[in-house]
Parts: C-alpha cells; sequence; structure tokens
C-alpha cells in the first residue's frame, strides 16, 4: 500500500464504480512517477482521500481537476480522453428514451420502406466505399448484398414495430452502409431535400432499433456507428438548404452516438461540421469553441489537429484577426503533410485528395474573408492560390462543390484588385450556380455581387455580371 493511501476492499459481487476506469488510469500516472495519494493532492490542491475516492472510481471528477491532474502527471491528454468518453458515454446511455430525449427532426413524416436508390448511382457491391468503411469490421473488405436483396433487407429493417430483442445481422449491417455510400456520393452531387428525408428516416429507423431492449454488442455499437454517420450527413444536407437549427440537432445528437460507441474520427467530422455552422452565424466563440473540442476528441492524432488548426483559422477571421488565421493556416497544412499510414487508417474521408481540399478550401474561405473585410490584396492573392489548389485537387464527380469554390475564387480575385479575372472565373458557371438550391452557394454569389458592387461597378463586363448576379439571386 502506498504511504497516505486509505485501503478499500471491495466486494467480488460488487458492480464497477461508475469512474472506475478514469481511475485506474489515475492510479496509472501517479504510481508512473512515485507519488503517494497525500503528495498527488498536495500539487493539485486536494486532500489524499479526494484522490483515493478519484482513484476507486466513487467520485466524478471535475474538469478543471481532470485538466490539472494530466498535466502533473504529464500524462499527455490521455486522463481527459478517458474522462470526456466516460462522461459522453454515460451521458449516452442506452436507457430506453435516452437516445430520443426529444423528438428527432423530421421525426412524424410519412415512412416509406422501400430502399430509394437515386437516379445515376450504382449499388455498391463492397465495402469500403465513398470512404464508408464497415461499421463491424473497419477497413477489412466485405461483401454487400446484391439491390435487389438489400432492398428486401432494408425493408424488413425500416418497417415500423421490430420485434422484441431485434439488433440487426451482419447484411443488414451492411446495406445500411453501402446505402450510406450511396447517399454521401448522391449528397455531394445533388442535394436534395428529398435526399435530405430518405436519410432521415433510415436514420429514425436506426434509433428505433437501437432503444429495442435485445440490441447487444457488436451489433448496438455498429448501429451508434451508423447512426452518428447518418446524422453527420443529415445534417450537412439541411445546413445546405439553410436549416441550420435542424442541422445543429443533428450535429449534436452525432457527437452523443460517436462517443457513445469510441468513435473519436466521427466526433472530429461533427464537431468540424458544428465549428463551420457556428462560423456561418458569425459566432466567432462557439466556433473557435468547436475547434478545440476536435482536439480534445482525438489528443494525439496529427489529423485531429489539423482540422482543429483549419476550424481555428475560419473562426479567426470573424474577428479580422490576420495574424492568428495566417498562423492556424500554416499549423494546419504542416499537420496534413504529416498524416502518414495511421491516419489514412483512422480518417480515411481525410485520406488521398479530400485532405488537401478541406485544407485548401478553408483556407481559401478563410483568407478571402479576411481580405473582405481589411482590404488587403496580399492577403487576398493567398486566397486565390488557395482556392486554385482546392480546384486542383477535387473530383470530376462533386460538381456542386466545384462551384462553390470557384465562386471563392472568383470572388477572390475581385478581393485582389483583379476583376477581369473575377468576371472570367464566374461567368461561364453563373447560370448553373444560380439554379443551385445550395444555401452556401448563395452566400457566395451574395458575397462576390457586394464585392464588385462596391469597388469595380462603373465597368462594363463588371456590370454585365453583376445584373446577372441580380437576376440570379432575386
Amino acid at each position: 500500500m502506498d504511504d497516505g493511501e486509505t485501503p478499500k476492499r471491495t466486494p467480488p459481487s460488487r458492480a464497477p464504480e461508475p469512474w472506475a476506469e478514469f481511475g485506474g488510469r489515475l492510479r496509472h500516472w501517479r504510481r508512473n512517477l512515485g507519488l503517494t495519494q497525500a503528495q498527488l493532492g498536495a500539487r493539485v490542491g486536494y486532500d489524499h482521500s479526494a484522490i483515493s475516492k478519484l482513484e476507486s472510481g466513487v467520485r466524478q471528477p471535475l474538469p478543471p481537476l481532470v485538466r490539472r491532474l494530466d498535466e502533473v502527471l504529464g500524462a499527455g491528454g490521455e486522463l481527459v480522453a478517458v474522462w470526456t468518453a466516460v462522461a459522453e458515454a454515460r451521458s449516452c446511455a442506452p436507457a430506453a428514451g435516452v437516445l430520443r430525449a426529444a423528438p428527432l427532426p423530421g421525426e412524424g413524416a410519412a415512412r416509406g420502406i422501400g430502399l430509394a436508390l437515386p437516379d445515376g448511382l450504382v449499388w455498391p457491391s463492397r465495402l469500403p466505399s465513398y470512404a464508408m468503411t464497415c461499421p463491424l469490421h473497419g477497413g477489412e473488405d466485405c461483401a454487400v448484398p446484391p439491390l435487389e436483396e438489400a432492398s428486401a433487407i432494408h425493408g424488413a429493417f425500416r418497417a415500423p414495430g421490430a420485434p422484441p430483442g431485434a439488433g440487426a445481422d451482419i447484411d443488414t449491417v451492411h446495406v445500411l452502409a453501402g446505402l450510406l455510400a450511396v447517399y454521401e456520393r448522391a449528397g455531394d452531387e445533388r442535394p436534395s431535400p428529398a435526399l435530405a428525408a430518405e436519410v432521415e428516416r433510415t436514420l429514425h429507423a436506426i434509433v428505433r432499433r437501437l432503444e429495442t431492449a435485445g440490441c447487444r454488442e457488436p451489433a448496438r455499437r455498429a448501429l451508434l456507428r451508423l447512426a452518428a454517420a447518418y446524422a453527420e450527413l443529415a445534417g450537412e444536407l439541411r445546413m445546405l438548404h439553410g436549416q441550420n437549427g435542424l442541422a445543429m440537432a443533428w450535429f449534436d445528437k452525432g457527437v452523443r452516438w460517436a462517443a457513445a460507441c469510441g468513435d473519436s474520427a466521427m466526433r472530429v467530422a461533427l464537431l468540424i461540421d458544428m465549428s463551420t455552422l457556428a462560423k456561418l452565424e458569425n459566432d466567432a466563440p462557439s466556433a473557435l469553441a468547436y475547434a478545440r473540442a476536435i482536439r480534445e476528441a482525438a489528443p494525439g492524432r496529427h489529423w485531429a489537429a489539423t482540422m482543429a488548426h483549419l476550424c481555428e483559422a475560419r473562426g479567426h477571421t470573424l474577428g479580422g484577426d490576420v495574424r492568428q488565421c495566417l498562423r492556424h493556416i500554416a499549423l494546419a497544412r504542416d499537420g496534413l503533410d504529416r498524416f502518414g499510414e495511421r491516419g489514412t487508417a483512422e480518417v480515411p474521408w481525410l485520406a488521398t485528395f479530400p485532405g488537401p481540399v478541406r485544407v485548401e478550401s478553408g483556407a481559401a474561405g478563410a483568407l478571402r474573408d479576411i481580405a473582405a473585410m481589411t482590404s488587403d490584396r496580399s492577403v487576398a492573392r493567398l486566397a486565390v492560390e488557395a482556392a486554385r489548389t482546392s480546384l486542383d485537387h477535387l473530383g470530376p464527380r462533386t460538381r456542386p462543390t466545384r462551384l462553390l469554390f470557384t465562386l471563392r475564387l472568383a470572388d477572390g480575385h475581385a478581393c485582389a484588385g483583379d476583376p477581369e479575372a473575377a468576371v472570367a472565373v464566374a461567368g461561364p458557371v453563373l447560370a448553373e450556380a444560380s439554379a443551385a438550391s445550395s444555401v452556401m452557394i448563395g452566400r457566395e454569389l451574395r458575397g462576390l455581387r457586394d464585392r464588385l458592387v462596391a469597388r469595380w461597378s462603373g465597368r462594363p463586363e463588371v456590370d454585365d455580371l453583376i445584373t446577372r448576379l441580380a437576376d440570379g439571386l432575386s
């Protein structure tokens, strides 16, 4: 027994204390430094009996104390990460009703049970597909049932009144993952309210199945992973159509489901969306808070730090902080260069070209916003370079995203003092962009119009584009 510790005798039949996992890691790190409970307590301002209770798992530590313990013991963020995982898992316990403490967005809408495959898209035969890995087997190669069989499986899963004790077999999980891959591709190519409704109907069915008493591991964990991924897509589709409140509701649910199954990569993806949404709402403190949460969700991971820096750069634009914006962009680019095999395996949605696309498009938006705010043409030229790089790395099938980035490039030219280049870039895509239903594209169109009107009106070619922009936005 360590000097100053209070001995504990726990009956063999006693259930584990709720914070036992955190307590075990705290004990490990304390002993690693050769400290007694009394010595550690003195360093953080607590009595040894409080440290004893923390290590035995009977006391929930407060966040400031967790951070102080992590710092004093040199745990490198592990104690913070364990505390976060336990806290969020406890908040997402699978008791009846917890998964829907409030109605889910879209609940109460008419429920179809057929498998609605968007026109022109191919049903995947294997996983991974479109960066969607198997929720049961990770990056392993898994077969997806053929479309006709998948439609029957999906219909049975989505039908109301699942039998008691029902979970989800392997084929069902593979069908749900394959369908999500199809929906992700459709969202990139032609997002629509109808697609959002289909995504949400399947997500509602997943939540209903999770609430059945018989949903046990590993099916429960797989369904939680799917629920978090479907919630991210549902939120993104709502955000594209300007329904920011509903989007945030899905992102919040998704973060909780991702935490409940220990999927740190999905938590990071959802927190990125939440930071983006806060930025769109001009809420700098929230945008920066979500960025910090990204780093805490996956401590020690270069890919998480990269995304945190990118979100911090976008958040600092709201205050016009050029120095901090440039600093975080540089750190994000450096982090992208250090991904390595581990990062590629953990976050396939950031591997190969999506990583540069995310970083450079985010940098382009941040730099363009700073340039528009400060009239700094040198920053605007950096925005143009980043926008060109993001377009160079973008795949050929993501048309709405290409339109968004093209308008961002045109706006960068306008901010950099080159209205002719802005007209040349935006003119050929203006009709298609004006017809798009995306609120995000609409924001880019309005920003470009405002910049041209304020700085470059009076030139015939610019005035023609301004008129076309006004017609497209009317």
